[in-house]
């Protein structure tokens, strides 16, 4: 009787094991999706295409400040790829300001930005992931600051 509990414990125990075992391909590989790329492999804020316009608000929509030039893009571009994606899970209060960029391919993104003092970091959020935040550096925070007041 030991005999045949031993062999069918070994038996299950295999099939258990073989059963969870990842399934690889080693000749072929995959790209990344590019939507894993932005919220899981890269800590950096992800601006989505050639942007045509962006524009700031201290109300959504009201009383926009717009901005069309290129240098002031660059800056946007440098402010954004040097925002730091924060760990964990926020939940914080209504921004202080509203900021869209419309791309040339009419695609959007929107963000919450609740702006530092000179020298102090900011914050960024995507309004299409509300759970997460992007810090920015208290340099870039003072490039911000020339432009929205």
């Amino acid at each position: 009787m030991r005999k045949i509990i031993l062999f069918l414990s070994i038996t299950l125990l295999s099939v258990i094991l073989f059963g969870c075992q990842s399934e690889e391909n080693p000749t072929k590989k995959t790209e990344p999706n590019i939507s894993d790329l932005k919220s899981e492999d890269n800590d950096n804020l992800i601006i989505e295409g050639e942007i045509e316009k962006i524009s700031i608000s201290k109300s959504k929509g009201v009383n926009p400040t717009v901005f069309e030039e290129d240098k002031v893009f660059e800056t946007f571009k440098s402010i954004f790829s040097a925002a730091m994606k924060e760990p964990g899970d926020v939940n914080i209060l209504n921004p202080e300001f509203y900021l869209d960029v419309v791309y040339t391919n009419d695609n959007q993104q929107s963000f919450h930005l609740w702006l530092g003092e000179k020298g102090q970091k900011s914050t960024l959020m995507n309004t299409d992931e509300t759970t997460t935040i992007y810090t920015v550096p208290k340099e870039m925070t003072d490039k911000l600051i020339a432009l929205v007041k």
